[in-house]
Parts: C-alpha cells; structure tokens; sequence
C-alpha cells in the first residue's frame, strides 16, 4: 500500500513530463495537416493545375515548364539543312494531316524546308527549340517544339494570305494537340494587329491563338495562370 503511494505521484510526473514535451509536436503535426489542406483546397486565384489539366500530356508539360526558372538567354546557331528537316517533317506532316493550314500554305512549307537557303536553331529559356528556315525571296519558316515533343507554335511568312482563316486554323490546331478535350475554352480579347483568334483554358492553363496579318501567319500555345490571363 506504501509503495503504491510513493509510485502514484512519480507516475504523475513521468506522465507529465511527457504531456509536456509532446505538445509540440502535436501542436506541429495539427498545424502541418491544416497547411496541407490549404495548399489543396480549391481556389479561383489559385495557379495550381487542375485534375484535368494533369491529365493531359500537353498541359501537364507546358505547366512544369513554365513552373521552372528561366535564366538562360536563346542560342541561336547554323544547323544542319538535313538535320533541321529531318526534325520538322514529322510535324509538317502532323499539321497536313489534321487540316491545320491551308493546303497552299503546306505546300509552300515543304518547298522552303526542302530548298531553304538558310537553316537556324536555337534553344529557348522554356526547354524548347526553333527551327528557322529561310530562302532568298524572303520566304521563312520557323517551328518551335518543347523537349518533349510539342509544337508549341508555327509562324512566318511564305507569300501567302487566302485560305488561312485564323479562327479555323486554331480550332485545327487544338484538336491536333488533343487539347479540344478541355470543355472550358472561351474566346479571349483580340491583341495585337491583324485578325488574331485567341482562346483561354482555365482548366488547361494554356492560351492558344491563331492569327495572320499581311502575309505573316502564327499559332502558338502557351503556358498561362489565371491570374496573368486576367491580366491582359
């Protein structure tokens, strides 16, 4: 009976003493978990892709890209005219395939990459590369591809105007990247001259545009939080 006496009060303090030490760390582990649902909860403002944009291949790409610092500035060099055109085929070929240009503006594109008299790379800060070609009617081409396969945009002018219909080509173009999957694709303010067709996905983060203004075509597609698309 004496013994349990004397153990009862020391039992008290050992429990004590760990009570004491433990807290914080209790007091941590509760705060973490409240960290964490923050940082996952969904939020409008929020530059966090969404369950469907990390899904798609494409947006899942352009959206570590643009997460990762940018430091380095383009290099540009001579490159290789077979080298080049081996590299831009497969995409020529893509654009062809699913209708993107016009046939005209195809067609010129095979002949200035076949007879270029100037062909140039260069790696830009985004982990992509642009090949640029050229000839002596001032014709040019480039295109430019992400590190995993992407043709993030094709612009340039090849003497051409009729049959590039920019909402058309846009519309083209995103179903070729498989991004027409993406139901939230609303028309986006015109920027810039010409006649530019340029669209918004919240779900994708991506900006897509399609435009030509005498002559000089582009397409792109571009990485975008929403709250720089609400910026412009």
């Amino acid at each position: 009976m004496k013994l349990r006496e004397r153990w009862v009060p020391l039992l008290g303090t050992v429990l004590l003493v760990i009570l004491c030490t433990a807290l914080p760390f209790l007091w941590f582990a509760a705060r973490d978990r409240q960290l964490d649902a923050s940082c996952w909860r969904a939020d409008p403002a929020s530059d966090f892709l969404s369950a469907a944009g990390r899904e798609n291949a494409v947006a899942r790409e352009l959206y570590f890209w643009r997460q990762q610092p940018t430091e380095a500035l383009p290099y540009v060099q001579p490159t290789e005219s077979v080298t080049a055109r081996q590299e831009v085929q497969p995409y020529l070929a893509a654009l062809r395939t699913a209708g993107v240009l016009p046939e005209s503006f195809l067609n010129a594109a095979d002949e200035l990459v076949t007879q270029a008299t100037q062909c140039l790379s260069s790696d830009l800060e985004s982990n992509q590369i642009s090949y640029y070609f050229s000839d002596e009617n001032s014709r040019n081409l480039t295109l430019t591809v992400s590190q995993y396969g992407t043709l993030t945009a094709v612009n340039g002018d090849l003497g051409l105007q009729d049959g590039f219909v920019p909402a058309d080509v846009a519309a083209a173009y995103c179903t070729m990247l498989g991004l027409d999957s993406f139901t939230d694709w609303e028309d986006a303010e015109p920027l810039g001259y010409g006649a530019p067709a340029p669209y918004y996905s919240a779900d994708a983060q991506l900006y897509l545009v399609a435009n030509i203004d005498r002559g000089y075509f582009s397409m792109s597609v571009t990485s975008m939080a929403p709250y720089a698309y609400a910026g412009l």
